[in-house]
């Protein structure tokens, strides 16, 4: 049987995630024999015994294994895709399990129309406010009106568009850069437009506590500031500065001047009415009820704008901190096991 879609997974210490992964995968539609699978494994613990273990019995057309002694995700991927043979590529994260038609839906969207790279639909491991709050997001930017970008758990594009442009274009050796952003932007300036595929779903480690999403925050402003152009990094940061100073100011200067206080705080109240309309045009499309989020919502999103300040502060004093990919996992120091069910919608 031919190989019609190769899959490549970076894998940095995610011995505890890669089974389900490969499983997920070994259970697609299109067929284990029809996927070709590559693993780019690095880190210090068991994650290629257990990813060897778990593709044993798959029925994969291909697996491959690959070791990473450097490098960060863009160089996973960049190893992986330049191995890959299949006419689709789709570049997963390995704490990600895909549903049984997530590769045909992928594989579909880039097969058809344009050229172009498409992401699916990532669900929350585990409910939490946290994991709310990046559930919403989600819907806000990718179901009710499409932003633009990809989202890095799942991404699909044609390997003619891989070999057009270069490995070393997509996926460049940099110190700290958010993938998804980086490839969008980079896919973009050469013809190639994103696109999201709703019915492409996956369950995946999103940031269920506090501690886990402020670490995800930090970890994500920096990687977008770090490819941003000035003038972009410049604009973001002022608008979330604006954003976030809103409250203080306005306090600062009441006893001075209401109408300087009202001005200081409407930038803000526009924001939030905005939030409104648009949880209220998820309702109304049937996506669900979430204006109860919303107070919670504004606070995880002020807390990212504020990371995000100082993310471009750094960038102004010429820091370059490093940027790794790995994400908030059960049983890690500061992350309690959760107890809630998953998400499956």
């Amino acid at each position: 049987m031919a190989l019609e879609v190769s899959v490549v997974i970076p894998a940095r210490d995610e011995a505890g995630a890669i089974g389900a992964c490969l499983t997920a995968l070994a259970r697609q539609s299109i067929g284990a024999a029809a996927l070709e699978v590559i693993v780019v494994a690095a880190g210090t613990d068991d994650t290629e015994n257990a990813a060897r273990r778990a593709s044993d019995d798959a029925g994969f057309g291909r697996f491959a294994l690959l070791h990473l002694e450097r490098g960060n995700k863009n160089t996973a991927l960049r190893v992986g895709c330049a191995e890959a043979t299949a006419p689709v590529v789709v570049m997963l994260d390995a704490d990600t399990e895909l549903a049984d038609d997530a590769v045909v839906a992928l594989a579909h969207a880039v097969r058809e129309g344009p050229e172009r790279a498409v992401h699916g639909a990532p669900l929350p491991r585990y409910d939490s406010w946290i994991s709310r709050y990046w559930e919403l997001n989600r819907l806000l930017r990718k179901e009710l009106r499409f932003d633009g970008m990809l989202s890095g758990e799942f991404v699909a594009m044609q390997s003619a568009t891989i070999e057009r442009l270069g490995v070393e274009t997509l996926f460049p050796q940099l110190p700290a850069v958010k993938v998804d952003f980086h490839l969008a932007r980079v896919l973009a300036r050469h013809g190639v437009a994103s696109g999201y595929v709703s019915g492409a779903r996956g369950i995946t480690f999103v940031p269920w506590t506090f501690r886990g999403l402020t670490r995800t925050m930090l970890r994500s402003r920096r990687g977008t500031i770090s490819v941003a152009s000035r003038a972009d990094a410049w604009a973001q940061g002022a608008l979330s500065a604006m954003l976030v100073g809103a409250l203080p100011a306005a306090a600062l200067v009441l006893s001075w001047s209401r109408a300087l206080a009202v001005g200081c705080v409407s930038p803000l109240l526009v924001y939030t009415a905005r939030l409104w309309r648009d949880v209220e045009a998820l309702r109304r499309r049937g996506l669900g009820d979430h204006r109860r989020e919303l107070p919670s919502f504004l606070f995880l999103d002020l807390t990212g704008r504020a990371i995000k300040v100082w993310t471009l502060v750094e960038r102004i004093a010429g820091r370059t901190p490093p940027l790794a990919f790995r994400g908030e996992r059960p049983g890690e120091a500061g992350a309690a096991d959760p107890t809630a069910p998953r998400m499956t919608s």
